[in-house]
């Protein structure tokens, strides 16, 4: 029983593309040789680099496509982009070194007459390649696959250097023998910046390098048009085997729960991965609105304040009960809310008078600068 992941859209691909390299590169060199043509021999060569690239691709788009486990909590997304490099990397070498054999031949004064043989096998080159182009850049972007997508580019390089072929061997037909050994030079530029491009990419991925403005601008309009963020800042993000890894700090308003906070960095982590391509996780960290002006390290703590209040609130007469103690930290400022239940049979005055002298009572203590009261109404639990 074939193993699914192994005959996948990806590997089927990238099969076929393997395929019709072995049949160019077989034809290109019989045509070269048969043909006289030393740009259709530099093609054949560059054919013959595709067979290569075919192995990489399906080697790391196999590894990519493993789930995350616990060595590798983000995926294994990151063999894709090595093998996009290692890709680019092998065409720019094959490029160097058709470059190399094209200056032989040319400082050899040979001025070989190619024949149609050549030419018809570069225009048979040019539409099988530039069909490949296209089924496996839609595969590649279907899969979200940059191994499969920079294999795409190198096919469009070999219908390009083939077309380059074709112009040379149809100028030394026309009475201009050197045009042959020219487009293979022109062959072996083309190679090599192709080449580039594919790497270059890679190599920005592997730096966690920023996405693009326009992609960030997508990110910017999304965070705009959630209400509950007043602001945000430091958003970070980054490609991972075609999908994005993305963090942003989102600044809310300072009273919420911690529950309403975290709703609000859900709605917009969900929002993200919906709204925009690739998406593949958003760590949201919830700041309030003022962030700027919080003093990282504060006086206190939940359990020094329960331990100073607790005590009061018990000395108090006519106080029931604390129910939830609330705490906000904030321009530099330790705010305490208190829920209490208080004996129904007061009066409001002497409520009010209770309440006054216990506020100023705690907040002149140095870990409280305000202190709020809240009379809880709720029936009390049995």
């Amino acid at each position: 029983m074939s193993n699914p992941s192994t005959m996948g859209p990806g590997f089927k691909v990238t099969l076929v593309g393997a395929g019709s390299n072995l049949f160019l590169s077989l034809i290109k060199f019989i045509g070269g040789i048969l043909g006289n043509s030393t740009a259709m021999i530099a093609d054949a060569f560059h054919s013959l680099s595709d067979l290569l690239t075919d192995g990489v691709v399906l080697l790391t788009h196999k590894i990519g496509q493993i789930p995350k486990d616990e060595d590798h909590p983000y995926g294994h997304g990151r063999a894709e982009t090595i093998g996009a490099t290692v890709v680019g990397s092998i065409i720019i070498l094959a490029g160097f070194g058709l470059g190399y054999e094209v200056w032989k031949t040319i400082e050899s004064g040979l001025e070989k007459i190619p024949n149609w043989i050549a030419a018809f096998i570069a225009g048979l080159s040019i539409l099988i390649k530039e069909g490949l182009f296209h089924y496996t850049r839609i595969a590649g972007e279907q899969l979200k696959s940059p191994s499969i997508v920079a294999n795409a580019w190198h096919h469009r390089s070999d219908a390009v250097s083939s077309i380059a072929a074709l112009i040379g061997v149809v100028g030394a037909l026309n009475g201009h023998p050197i045009m042959d050994p020219l487009a293979g030079g022109v062959v072996a530029v083309i190679i090599i910046k192709f080449g580039y491009d594919i790497a270059a990419g890679g190599v920005r991925d592997l730096m966690d390098t920023a996405l693009s403005e326009e992609k960030t601008r997508e990110i910017h309009e999304v965070l705009k048009s959630i209400p509950q963020v007043i602001r945000y800042h430091d958003l970070r993000a980054r490609g991972i085997g075609g999908e994005v890894l993305m963090d942003v700090h989102v600044q809310v308003k300072n009273d919420l729960t911690v529950s309403e906070g975290h709703t609000i960095a859900e709605t917009v982590r969900r929002k993200l991965i919906k709204t925009l391509d690739n998406v593949q996780d958003v760590l949201v960290h919830i700041d309030p609105e003022d962030d700027d002006l919080i003093v990282p390290v504060y006086s206190t703590d939940r359990e020094a304040l329960k331990k100073l209040i607790g005590p009061l609130l018990s000395e108090t007469e006519n106080i029931t009960e604390m129910t939830k103690m609330q705490l906000h930290f904030f321009r530099g400022r330790n705010i305490v809310d208190l829920f209490i239940r208080m004996d129904q049979n007061q009066t409001t005055e002497e409520r009010d008078r209770t309440l006054q002298h216990l506020k100023k009572r705690l907040e002149s203590e140095k870990q409280i600068d305000e202190i709020n009261f809240y009379l809880d109404i709720n029936q009390k639990r049995k």
